[in-house]
Formats: C-alpha cells, sequence, structure tokens
C-alpha cells in the first residue's frame, strides 16, 4: 500500500482535492463545483462532496492508504449545530443580505480595529451572519462552526475553529488571542463558540464509513484554516515575504510580515506553521467582471482578456466596483461618452489598478508577485496586471495552492519545497 494525505480547499465557486505521498508531491486531484442551494451550502453535503472527490482521486492510485486530511477554504461562513448535526445553512461572505445589519455592526466598530482584531468590520465578516442566524436556531444549538472546519468535527467528533478562520469573524482579538464578549454575545452565546486552534493541529482519528477501504488505522484529521493564508505559506516556504496574487472569486493579495500592526488597508492573521502574521488585502474579482459581461460588455471583455484589444489608462473612472458584502457595481457619470469598447477597457484596467494599490500597500519593496488562480489563464489581464504593477507575474505550476497547503499541513514529517514557477510576464 502506498501512504497518502488529502489536502481539500472548499472555495466560493469549486471544491478541490489533491493526494500527495509523505514528501508533499501531487499524485492525483479531483475538483468539482461548490454545492448549493441559491447561494447558500449546507456542511453535510459539503462533506459528502469532499469524501466523493477523495474517492475519486484515489481511484487512479494503486493500493492507496489515506494517513491524514486537512481541510482550508472560504473564512466567513458557518452553521449552527446541535452536537454535530447541522441545524440550517450558512449564508456566503459575497451575499448582498448581510448588509440589512450593517448599522448594527457600526455601534461595533472602533478606530483600532485593524490592530485589534485584524480587520475592519463589514458585511463580509462572520459577525454578520451571525446577526441574521433565527432565535430559534440559536436556543437549539449546542456550537456554532465554520463550513470549513465542520468537516473535522462531522468525521473526529471535536468541534475546533483554526486560528486563521477565527480572524475573519470580526470578533477574535488578536492579542492575546481570545474572543471579545463584546462582539459576540450581542449575537450568539460565547460558550456556543469552538476551541480555536493553530493549523496543523491534530483534531483527532479520522472516521468516515464511506472512506474507510481507504483509511490507515492511524488516519487522522488536521486543523486547517482560511484558504488565502494557506496558500501563501505554499510560496512563503519558497520566497519568504513575496506576495501572493490569488486570483479567483476573489482577487487577494497575500503575504507573511513580521510587524505586529496590518499595512495600510490589510487585514491580519496569524501566520500558517511560522511566527509573524498573514496580511492581506480581498478585492471582488469575479463578481465585477459577470456584471460587465451582463452589462451586454462581453465581446469586448473577451477581447481584452484574451490580449486582442490594447488596453490605456481610461483617464477618468468610468467604474465603481463591487466591494464585500455585496455592494453592488456601478457605472460613473464619465462613463456615458464612453463607446462599449472603451468602456470594458477602461473597467478593466480599473479592477487591475485597484489590485496594483493593493499590492503596494502590502508589500512596498516587492520584486516580483507570484500569481495564482484561474484568472492567471487570461493572457491579456495577467499583461495588464504586470504593466500596472511594474513588476514580473510569476504564475505558478501548481494551480491549487490552497489544497497543496492544507495536504502540507498534514503530513508527519518536514515539508518539502516543490517548484513553484510555471511562466513569467513583464511588465
Amino acid at each position: 500500500m502506498g501512504d497518502v494525505w488529502a489536502g481539500a480547499d472548499l472555495g466560493s465557486t469549486n471544491v478541490k482535492v489533491l493526494l500527495t505521498d509523505g514528501d508533499g508531491t501531487v499524485l492525483a486531484r479531483a475538483a468539482r463545483p461548490t454545492p448549493r442551494a441559491g447561494p447558500r451550502t449546507h456542511p453535510g453535503t459539503l462533506v459528502d462532496t469532499l469524501e466523493e472527490l477523495i474517492l475519486t482521486a484515489a481511484r487512479g492510485l494503486s493500493r492507496p492508504r489515506l494517513r491524514g486530511v486537512c481541510v482550508a477554504g472560504v473564512g466567513e461562513d458557518g452553521v449552527l449545530h446541535a452536537a454535530g448535526r447541522p441545524l440550517g445553512t450558512a449564508l456566503p461572505w459575497f451575499d448582498p443580505s448581510r448588509r440589512s445589519v450593517l448599522d448594527r455592526l457600526a455601534e461595533l466598530r472602533r478606530p483600532d480595529d485593524r490592530t485589534r482584531y485584524g480587520l475592519e468590520l463589514d458585511a463580509a465578516r462572520t459577525i454578520a451572519a451571525w446577526a441574521l442566524l433565527p432565535s430559534e436556531q440559536i436556543a437549539a444549538a449546542t456550537g456554532w462552526v465554520a463550513c470549513t472546519d465542520y468537516p473535522a468535527l462531522h468525521w473526529t467528533g471535536r468541534a475546533v475553529m483554526s486560528s486563521s478562520l477565527a480572524a475573519r469573524t470580526g470578533a477574535w482579538l488578536l492579542e492575546p488571542g481570545r474572543w471579545d464578549p463584546d462582539r459576540v454575545t450581542p449575537f450568539l452565546p460565547l460558550e456556543l463558540l469552538p476551541p480555536v486552534v493553530p493549523a496543523g493541529t491534530v483534531v483527532g482519528e479520522l472516521r468516515s464509513p464511506r472512506l474507510a477501504r481507504l483509511l490507515g488505522s492511524d488516519a487522522v484529521v488536521v486543523a486547517g484554516g482560511h484558504d488565502h493564508p494557506i496558500a501563501a505559506s505554499v510560496v512563503h516556504r519558497q520566497d519568504p515575504g513575496a506576495p501572493l496574487d490569488s486570483m479567483g472569486t476573489a482577487e487577494v493579495i497575500v503575504r507573511t510580515v513580521t510587524a505586529d500592526r496590518p499595512p495600510p488597508g490589510a487585514d491580519l492573521s496569524p501566520a500558517i506553521l511560522g511566527t509573524g502574521r498573514t496580511a492581506l488585502t480581498v478585492l471582488e474579482l469575479d463578481r465585477n467582471m459577470s456584471w460587465l459581461r451582463g452589462a451586454g460588455l462581453a465581446p469586448h471583455l473577451d477581447a481584452v482578456l484574451a490580449g486582442d484589444l490594447t488596453v490605456t489608462p481610461p483617464g477618468a473612472h468610468v467604474f465603481v466596483p463591487g466591494a464585500e458584502g455585496g455592494e453592488a457595481p456601478r457605472w460613473t457619470p464619465a462613463a456615458e461618452r464612453l463607446s462599449s469598447e472603451q468602456r470594458a477597457a477602461g473597467a478593466v484596467w480599473q479592477l487591475a489598478r485597484a489590485g496594483t494599490t493593493a499590492l503596494r500597500r502590502l508589500a512596498p519593496e516587492a520584486q516580483v508577485v507570484y500569481a495564482a488562480g484561474g484568472w492567471t489563464h487570461s493572457p491579456g489581464w495577467m499583461r495588464l496586471k504586470a504593466a500596472t504593477a511594474g513588476l514580473p507575474y510569476r504564475v505558478l505550476v501548481e494551480p491549487e495552492l490552497s489544497a497543496l497547503g492544507a495536504a502540507q499541513l498534514s503530513l508527519p514529517g518536514p515539508i518539502r519545497p516543490v517548484a513553484l514557477q510555471k511562466s513569467s510576464q513583464r511588465p
């Protein structure tokens, strides 16, 4: 039998699973769209999907024996449960209904939020979802768990929360590393929140009837956490402090830093397997591109992304991108005098420039940017990113960095560095 370890990424758009050997070399992979009923997800369905993907990936291997599983994923989604049984579905971080509680959140904001909690409070934070929980569910619950951590609860019977997910709630004090009752108890009892543990902590024995034929006698579940810091940990092991520009459903610029104070406009969370902090900035990307496509600009947008349409600075802001928490995109009055082609080019330039601005704040001394995610397959977009940043963009050979980082966390021994660069786009 060959020992294998599984890493998973529960993304907003897709669920991905990698199987690796003990050196971290990827042996097999499988993926499928994230199961949703409307915008919501059911944790039990997520577990079913994960198990099916693990089995699918294992079919191409000779007598694999699963030794460990670690799950990374979305930071802000979660559900109440009664002894491990979900009491509802999870409201995603991008759902516009979260904006209905902004007035309640405003009462909790403080000028030093980024220093104390690692982020500013807005509709995308977990607190906003807590504020929308039905009171009857809260009364029946024995706990609340993040969707990314729910598989560990299902497989081990033990509820925990990764520290990098706790940092996405808006209620976790980075120092001294504890919940702030003033931010939790207005929405749910403090005792419903699980213990917070670092990424890489062994949660318990992996028990799954469906995976039984794959399991070794010592198979374990390891705590993962927020997908973007886990992806950045793969880069950090190769090039410490270098920024990763992850471009999927959202564009997330992320790096490991040593300073306790966040760079301007960036969020902070505990580092993955190391000292320091993870700093990240999250920008809407896929939703803004989809909005532009739905605004009748599909042919021009495709030409920009393919590199067939030259893009220059629009001279004025023509587009206001949608932001976290469901804020809708919109045109500015300056767009009214432009052709459809100019609108598409100007809007995409602004989206690329927004990422560059965040990058320069997060990593002002950067000499190179590592890139991953589905949008790296668009040559026009990547040329535009490199041009606006004035830096080379190196697209990584492994497209699923979060799943790879999770698999690396599940390994029992030292983590072997893996090859990173696939191609480079010069400014």
